[in-house]
């Protein structure tokens, strides 16, 4: 077969198969099986394809029509410029989930600034303590090791009850190079200390409406990083009745929601005595972030 005539064969098999990325994804199978780029392709489209590639991409194809996500089949993900190594252990990192990195490391960055201007003591700027952050519910650890490669003064902490999930996260830290300790527990438990920022992606789905999921989501990422609960808020109570004791004085809660949970989320924080609860939006303009300071 031609290069085109594989493209074509991906393309429509995909689109058959109730894909909606179809285009994007046939692009993407022909880089990762064939190694043919764009450019490539459209420099000889009619050049012929070995058979033995012809049959890895086979076996990856048949998956994909059974609507096994694409970063599952690769073993990879894209998050804040970083590659993260995903399987079925834990939940693909999305792109919302980076607006909630960028706000930490931002507040995070500010924070130290601002310190360091407040102190005229060259001997206190170089014994000043890092900045302390735990990442909740980590899974692949996208969130915490993020922060710790953007922010080398802080030391970060992975926590999740998975022991999959951490074993995915000790990967990619290992394969990322940052410096992070892993703990596993049911949210707080085995952690011990305070720390300057909590940041968490919890479950927030409620059940009824994981049935509605793509098959992607519902079938095959993990059930345990999905289900918040009947109402979907069960994880949000949890945390901010723990961590009320669990952040520093002025420490700071930032949390993922589901687009439709900002003001239940809300005032679950404000009864918990939580001050400054901010609600922040992601690209598509649609509440993502809550942050408050204890």
């Amino acid at each position: 077969m031609t290069i085109r005539e594989v493209l074509i064969n991906i393309r429509e098999r995909l689109q058959n198969a109730g894909i909606e990325d179809f285009e994007y994804e046939s692009w993407a199978f022909l880089d990762w099986k064939l190694h043919i780029n764009r450019a490539e392709f459209y420099m000889n489209p009619n050049g012929e394809v070995k058979e033995e590639l012809l049959a890895e991409l086979e076996s990856v194809l048949k998956q994909r029509e059974q609507r096994v996500p694409l970063q599952y089949l690769m073993g990879e993900c894209e998050f804040m410029g970083y590659d993260f190594y995903v399987d079925e252990r834990v939940l693909i990192p999305r792109q919302d989930t980076e607006c909630l990195v960028e706000l930490a490391v931002e507040d995070i960055r500010n924070i130290k600034t601002q310190n360091r201007c407040e102190s005229n003591n060259t001997a206190d700027r170089k014994n000043e303590q890092k900045v302390k952050v735990l990442d909740l519910c980590t899974g692949s650890g996208c969130i915490g090791i993020s922060v710790a490669k953007l922010c080398p003064d802080t030391e970060v902490t992975l926590a999740d009850i998975s022991e999959g999930a951490l074993s995915v996260a000790k990967k990619n830290a290992q394969n990322l190079d940052a410096g992070v300790t892993l703990i596993k527990g049911n949210l707080f438990e085995n952690i011990e200390g305070r720390f300057d920022y909590i940041l968490s992606n919890p479950p927030y789905i409620p059940p009824s409406v994981i049935e509605g999921l793509m098959p992607e989501v519902r079938l095959h990422e993990p059930m345990l990083a999905l289900d918040g609960g009947q109402d979907g808020l069960e994880f949000y109570r949890r945390i901010a009745g723990q961590a009320v004791t669990r952040l520093a004085p002025n420490g700071r809660l930032f949390l993922e929601i589901g687009c439709e949970q900002a003001a239940a989320v809300a005032e679950i924080l404000q009864k918990q005595g939580y001050r400054e609860v901010q609600v922040f939006q992601d690209l598509a303009g649609k509440d993502r972030i809550v942050q408050c300071i204890v």
